[in-house]
C-alpha cells in the first residue's frame, strides 16, 4: 500500500526545510534589529510567507517606510507568482476553488522548483502539494522565530548564514537537472548571466539570462519534437 500524498509531500520538502531554516534565522536576526518583535516576525513569516518581499520590508521598515510603499513594492516583487500558480493550476483542474487558492497562497520560488521537478506527482493530487508547502511553511515560520529569539546568540559569519540562501537555489538547481540537455542549459544560463552582469547595470542580467535560456531551450524541445514528428511520418 502506497504513503499518503500529503506525507510524501512532506518528505520531498526535505531540501527546502533545510534550506528555510537557516535563512529563516537570519531573516529573524534582521527583523529584530529593525524593531520587530518575535510575535511580529512570527506572524508576518505566517500571513507573508514570502522570503525576499520579507527581508526587502524589513530593510524599508529599519528605514522608517511608511506601509503603503512597502505593500506596493512587495506586491510587484511577488507578482511571477502570478504565472507560477497559473502552471501549477493546470495539473490540478479538478480540485475545488478552495483547494487551488490555498495552494496558490502556499506557493514559493522554492516549492514551485520541486513541484516542476516531478510535475507528475501533483497530477490531481493536492495533498502532495499541500504537504510539500506546509511543511515548508513550518520550517520557515520555525526558523524566523528562532532568529528572532536567540539570533543575538548565533555566529551568523561563522554558520554561513549569507551562502544559505544561494546554497538552497543550487540545491534545487540539481534537483531539476533530468537530463544532459538540462545540464547544458544550466551552464549557458550561468555563462550568459556573468556576461550580463558584467554589460548591464543592476539586476536585469539575471532576467535576461533567464528569458534568453529560457528560449533556447523552448527551441531546442520544439526542434526535437517536430524532428521526432518527421521520423515517424516517414
Amino acid at each position: 500500500m502506497g504513503s499518503h500524498p500529503w506525507r510524501e509531500g512532506a518528505k520531498a520538502a526535505a531540501p527546502i526545510v533545510l534550506g528555510y531554516l537557516p535563512v529563516g534565522v537570519a531573516f529573524g536576526v534582521l527583523a529584530r534589529r529593525a524593531g520587530m518583535a518575535p510575535s511580529e516576525v512570527g506572524l508576518m513569516s505566517f500571513l507573508v510567507y514570502a522570503g525576499s518581499s520579507q527581508f526587502i520590508a524589513v530593510e524599508l521598515i529599519s528605514e522608517g517606510v511608511a506601509w503603503f510603499p512597502i505593500v506596493i513594492t512587495t506586491f510587484f516583487v511577488n507578482l511571477r507568482h502570478l504565472l507560477m500558480s497559473s502552471t501549477v493550476s493546470l495539473y490540478l483542474k479538478k480540485e475545488p476553488l478552495r483547494v487551488l487558492t490555498l495552494v496558490a497562497a502556499q506557493l514559493t520560488d522554492e516549492s514551485f522548483a520541486v513541484t516542476m521537478s516531478q510535475p507528475s506527482k501533483i497530477q490531481n493530487r493536492s495533498g502532495y502539494l499541500i504537504g510539500l508547502q506546509v511543511t515548508s511553511h513550518l520550517a520557515w515560520i520555525g526558523g524566523s522565530v528562532a532568529g528572532a529569539l536567540f539570533g543575538s546568540l548565533i555566529d551568523q559569519e561563522g554558520f554561513g548564514l549569507p551562502f544559505a540562501l544561494p546554497g538552497l537555489f543550487i540545491c534545487l538547481l540539481v534537483l531539476q537537472i533530468r537530463s544532459l540537455q538540462h545540464f547544458w542549459l544550466m551552464i549557458v544560463a550561468g555563462l550568459l548571466s556573468l556576461f550580463f552582469k558584467w554589460l548591464v547595470p543592476g539586476n536585469w542580467y539575471i532576467v535576461v539570462a533567464a528569458l534568453l535560456t529560457s528560449g533556447i531551450g523552448v527551441a531546442i524541445r520544439t526542434k526535437r519534437t517536430e524532428n521526432q514528428q518527421s521520423k515517424g511520418k516517414a
